[in-house]
């Protein structure tokens, strides 16, 4: 393991300390050093603020571990995989779900789901028939439901196991996905094709 990952993890077991007792927007950088040992400098040289550092820690905890798995197939065992590794750290990733703005945790969490979701569209579409305008608005239909589902799901204390989360899931995604590529290849919305405008 390189140094420069080895500082990295350091600095992100500090936040996640730090985040088992205190709201993340309560929490400074020199809070996060101070509990670690680094200076701020050695911090800002690997991340460009707390929201970045939260980031990082969701992207190499959970992202990485998914993303060779981009098929519809798979949807059901890479959200349960997600949400398993989000409730083991429910105290992290409950206080970082409670930020919301630019930057924040919520924003990254979504883009990152919105592109999935565009890849696996992009895959089903394999011969290319549907517009990009389309499939990104498809994209960000799922998205918003997916994302508001898990945020709610974090705020209210992530009671349900993860299984019962995505079994209940399960059929609402499986039965509009179908039938949203199948309106696109028949020619769009109401058969008649997508809008030119």
């Amino acid at each position: 393991m390189s140094d420069s990952l080895i500082t990295k993890k350091a600095i992100a077991q500090s936040v996640k300390e730090l985040m088992k007792k205190k709201d993340l927007r309560k929490i400074s950088v020199s809070d996060i050093v101070a509990n670690c040992g680094i200076n701020r400098q050695t911090f800002y040289y690997h991340f460009q603020d707390k929201y970045d550092l939260v980031n990082w820690i969701y992207y190499n905890e959970v992202i990485s571990a998914v993303t060779i798995r981009k098929t519809f197939t798979d949807w059901s065992s890479v959200l349960l995989e997600v949400l398993t590794i989000m409730r083991r750290e429910k105290y992290f990733y409950t206080n970082a779900l409670n930020v919301s703005g630019q930057n924040g945790f919520q924003e990254y969490f979504f883009n990152l789901t919105k592109n999935l979701i565009m890849e696996i569209l992009g895959a089903m579409d394999k011969r290319k028939r549907m517009p990009e305008k389309d499939r990104d608005f498809i994209a960000e239909f799922f998205t918003y439901g997916l994302v508001g589902i898990v945020v709610q799901w974090a705020r209210r204390g992530m009671r349900e196991s993860p299984q019962e989360l995505v079994d209940r899931l399960r059929y609402f995604i499986e039965a509009n996905r179908y039938f949203s590529i199948a309106r696109y290849r028949s020619g769009g919305p109401g058969g008649k094709g997508p809008s030119k405008s």
